[in-house]
């Protein structure tokens, strides 16, 4: 991992220089803000055509059913599969999210035993789509369908962003162009180094921060934060991730690492 940070910053660097700040920012970076922004507000809109509270709590509209039915009909079912996926979920007095009245077996338990093959990988993030006072299958099927419209709504705003900067920035590569301009071209390779230096650091720390997320000190996500934590430099690296602290996330996970 200390290789990967090395040889990631070196090449990052280089690029930079190459391109010049104004390319860096008007090109992948501002492609990047355009799509953080637009999956923020695909993430904030979604939700308010899809649900609406009433008396007897949460309704799901008739977008949201249009894919939720056949989702969850495509879900296994029977008696088998009740206790799995149609019975209400309820959040324990410790905060954890338990199947059943009886509070005794843990969603992310339940999915890990009970779907072959992918149940480890997938309890994570089922868990997370899990909400109290509904069952795993609405609960799965909503995420599904508020995927499926916040990807729509997504690539709608980033067209039309990227649309925008593709004229702002053509005007300012003509300037930067300009023979008359040869001193702030330099200082714009400078600039460039330095921000493509920053913009890897940024990916690294925010690939280890997704990587923390799920570590639970035993599944695939704790074998790579211990890639993290073996080496000289990508250990002190991800202990000064800012991205840690903005969301609680403690490492390492066990005190094994």
């Amino acid at each position: 991992m200390d290789y990967v940070l090395i040889g990631g910053a070196l090449l990052f660097a280089i690029i930079g220089i190459w391109k010049g700040g104004a390319k860096i920012f008007f090109g992948f970076f501002m492609l990047l803000i355009i799509m953080v922004g637009a999956a923020f507000i695909s993430a904030s809109v979604t939700p308010l055509f899809l649900t609406k509270n009433t008396a007897e709590g949460v309704e799901y509209t008739a977008p949201a059913q249009a894919i939720m039915s056949p989702v969850g009909g495509m879900l296994p079912s029977g008696e088998e599969y009740e206790a799995l996926l149609d019975t209400n979920i309820v959040l324990g007095e410790d905060g954890v999210l338990y199947v059943g009245a009886d509070a005794d077996v843990p969603v992310k338990n339940v999915v890990s035993e009970n779907v072959p093959v992918v149940g480890p990988y997938l309890a994570s993030f089922i868990e997370m789509s899990a909400e109290p006072g509904t069952t795993l299958r609405t609960s799965i099927s909503y995420t599904a369908a508020r995927f499926a419209y916040e990807i729509v709504i997504w690539v709608v705003v980033v067209i039309i962003l990227a649309i925008i900067r593709n004229v702002i920035r053509k005007k300012i590569f003509h300037w930067l162009d300009d023979k008359n301009h040869a001193t702030m071209s330099k200082i714009d390779r400078i600039i460039g180094l330095f921000v493509n230096v920053a913009i890897f650091v940024a990916l690294m720390w925010g690939f280890g921060a997704v990587v923390a997320r799920f570590d639970d000190g035993s599944n695939w996500a704790y074998s790579l934060d211990n890639m993290f934590f073996a080496g000289m430099i990508s250990k002190p690296f991800m202990t000064m991730n800012p991205l840690l602290k903005l969301l609680g996330i403690a490492l390492p996970a066990s005190g094994t690492v």
